[in-house]
């Protein structure tokens, strides 16, 4: 998943607490740090549609040495399974992108929301 929210108590300089608060993720990087309790936001300017980007270059540059450590790990299995992994790729392909495309851009329009 390109976009999550982790939960975790941080030291809230609003509440002079240790607080839940709500982490964003977008790709790994911060996006957001929300207070839970007195709801005290920090927003972080995160270029989601180049993240996005970059997150779909690392699947699909380093799919050649998790196939390799695949066929390392259990060739028969390995080799069973690829004529129809060859045939589906790209359909999953296809559908992993649209997927995140559609979590980007809710971000984005999320984030246009809370400018307003």
């Amino acid at each position: 998943m390109l976009i999550n929210n982790e939960e975790t108590t941080l030291f809230c300089i609003y509440c002079q607490s240790e607080t839940p608060h709500t982490v964003s993720y977008v790709n790994h990087t911060i996006s957001a740090i929300a207070c839970e309790a007195c709801g005290n936001q920090m927003s972080i300017d995160v270029d989601a549609m180049q993240e996005f980007h970059q997150y779909i270059y690392e699947r699909f540059s380093t799919k050649a040495s998790r196939m390799s450590e695949e066929a390392r790990q259990d060739l028969n299995t390995f080799l069973k399974s690829l004529p129809m992994r060859i045939i589906s790729k790209p359909a999953r392909f296809s559908s992993e992108y649209n997927q995140l495309s559609k979590e980007v851009k809710n971000y984005l329009n999320n984030i246009k929301k809370d400018d307003e």
